[in-house]
């Protein structure tokens, strides 16, 4: 068997492991649109001692290295060895080498504990929407513009290998917890540790309460012991999240969420949970987790296919049905992972955006007779009694009857006119629904969660409000398109917040008031927000808003009064609108909503 000389030279002071990589199965014709045939299989080919070289014959005139830090299997450096160019077939590792991988980490960190932030979404669009054969450059022009010089696509996608097949990023103790399911009346923290998650030189064991333990499998996102499935053993998904929720922003770690033999199930660092992140984590984290599985299979399939003919064409043309098949795959560990986006009914979309005219006449005719009898009857009686010392008594008896007869008759005629227009037009343009469900996530992964979820009532499933943008297909078919159930979950919450009945009124719309903020007051970011509230079905709520009556000038003095801030300073017309009132009353949730989309329409929303 021929073989191909690779020297590899090691200018660190670090143990190595050189890995080949190749894909799971070879290229078919035509190619596979299974992303699990392009699985990046690794195969040790040798190890190098610090500062030492050594020559490798590989078999394969095409080679893809990764060759990574022998203590704990953290990819260093990814390049291609093609016997055709001689020069790629001396590869050398040095300390810059070394700098580059950490950087690219605390990209890959950043990019998944928080993947609202504007490079997280630059990243994820670039992935998506990229050529194949373009995608190495474009990767390396966006790392190098985002402060991440010299990191490559292929080196995320080793990262995001690691990240998803390693246990050494965050060793430690978790602490395990079988959290109540879900229902209506929203999530119930768990108070009682049912055991404890050792994570140590890149192996877990799992420790129940009740005694025992067992050793458990990472691979691909999962941590399972063998043979698991969502009804048997351990059967956990595995994924990076920072503690800003819980108030330690810089603190980054794993989270483990799923079930044990069949019982919802969590793992997480620090004991005694705070609030219910378990129940929206693994939604928020969708759309970076997507993008790793996304680049990692690209990347895979054009060291494949690239040396195919017409590869990389087929690629080009086939890259959505690869797309599809990994969000069903995504989708179908949610349903473990995220199982709790589906508590509560599902959004009932209703066309809520109601303009009432209230048109009233009224005509009173007032007929009033009076007629007034007086009679007055006065005796005088005077008697004059001159004594010794004059004294002069006088009784005077004056009576006045009067009567007096009022006849008042009155005809009041009162028509009342109620003109009821349903309007759902809103102006929505392509991209306004991603522009809603990344700032919405913005806020909540930095900021809100704990405000809008803690306690909260549970009226609307919150991954089905996704349902409620098909309103829109037409005006923005590409995000409707690709937007999956789950990645509007963060939209769900807070629309589920807002119909919060047991919250004052004027709260809610303060909370408000900090998305709109987040969003700098962007008229149709926010009024695509709020006419989904207005858009989803609630009792209460809406029998709140069909009853209430008030004069167009009533509404209009509000609208007026909200009208000066716009722009960075719009959150104050929303902490205006919760704290008006009519006779006396708080605007009901819905009646507001529609009263803010009055103004957001002359700022051209």
């Amino acid at each position: 068997m021929a073989t191909y000389p690779v020297q590899i030279t090691n200018n660190t002071n670090l143990a190595l492991d050189i890995y080949t990589t190749l894909n799971k199965n070879p290229a078919t014709d035509p190619p596979s649109t299974n992303p699990a045939d392009y699985t990046a299989v690794y195969t040790l080919q040798g190890s190098l001692g610090a500062n030492q070289s050594t020559t490798l014959p590989l078999t394969e005139s095409l080679a893809r290295l990764v060759i990574v830090r022998q203590s704990d299997q953290f990819p260093l450096l990814v390049q291609v060895a093609n016997a055709l160019l001689p020069d790629s077939e001396q590869v050398r590792v040095g300390n810059q080498d070394v700098t580059t991988a950490n950087s690219g980490w605390a990209f890959y960190q950043s990019f998944i504990s928080q993947p609202f932030t504007p490079t997280a979404l630059e990243f994820c669009e670039l992935v998506s929407d990229t050529p194949a054969n373009a995608l190495n450059d474009k990767a390396a022009s966006f790392f190098a513009a985002n402060g991440y010089p010299g990191v490559s696509f292929a080196l995320f996608s080793a990262l995001g290998y690691w990240a998803n097949n390693q246990l050494y990023a965050y060793p430690g103790t978790y602490y395990c917890y079988e959290p109540p399911s879900g229902n209506s009346m929203g999530f119930i923290l768990p108070t009682t540790q049912v055991g404890t998650l050792t994570i140590a030189d890149g192996k877990a064991n799992y420790s129940p309460s009740t005694g025992g333990g067992s050793a458990l499998q990472f691979q691909y996102g999962q941590l399972t012991s063998p043979g698991a499935d969502d009804k048997h053993g351990f059967n956990t998904t595995g994924f990076i999240r920072d503690l800003t929720w819980e108030g330690k922003p810089d603190v980054i770690t794993w989270a483990f969420v799923g079930t044990c033999d069949g019982q919802q199930f969590i793992a997480q660092s620090y004991q005694n949970p705070q609030l219910p992140w378990y129940a929206v984590a693994y939604d928020m984290a969708y759309g970076a987790l997507f993008t790793v599985q996304l680049a990692m299979t690209l990347d895979a399939a054009i060291n494949l296919l690239g040396t195919v003919a017409n590869g990389m064409q087929w690629l080009a043309q086939n890259t959505g049905k690869l797309i599809s098949r990994i969000q069903d795959s995504l989708n179908s560990t949610g349903d473990t992972a995220g199982a709790g986006s589906g508590v509560g009914d599902a959004a009932d979309p209703v066309n809520v955006d109601v303009d009432i005219d209230v048109d009233i006449d009224v005509d009173v005719d007032v007929d009033i007779d009076i007629d007034i009898d007086v009679d007055v009857d006065v005796d005088i009686d005077i008697d004059i009694d001159v004594d010794f010392i004059a004294v002069v008594d006088v009784d005077v008896d004056v009576d006045i009857d009067v009567d007096i007869d009022v006849v008042t008759d009155t005809e009041t005629d009162i028509d009342i006119d109620v003109d009821v227009d349903i309007d759902t037009d809103v102006n929505v343009e392509p991209g306004a629904l991603m522009k809603v469900v990344n700032g919405v996530g913005n806020w909540i992964m930095t900021k809100a969660l704990p405000t809008l979820i803690e306690g909260a009532v549970i009226y609307v499933a919150f991954q089905s409000v996704g349902a409620i943008f098909q309103a829109w297909k037409n005006q923005d078919e590409k995000d409707i398109e690709n937007l999956q159930p789950r990645q509007s979950t963060g939209v769900g919450v807070l629309v589920n917040y807002m119909l919060q009945d047991d919250k004052p009124v004027a709260a809610r719309w303060q909370t408000f008031s900090q998305y709109v903020a987040e969003v700098q007051g962007d008229p149709k970011t926010v009024g695509v927000t709020i006419s989904t509230l207005l858009q989803t079905g609630n009792t209460k709520a809406d029998n709140d808003a069909a009853n209430w009556r008030w004069s167009s000038d009533d509404e209009n003095q509000v609208v007026a009064s909200m009208a000066p801030y716009t722009g960075d300073q719009a959150y104050k017309a929303f902490v205006i609108l919760g704290n008006a009132t009519y006779q006396g009353k708080p605007l009901p949730v819905k009646v507001g909503a529609s009263v803010a989309m009055k103004y957001l329409a002359a700022q051209g929303a």
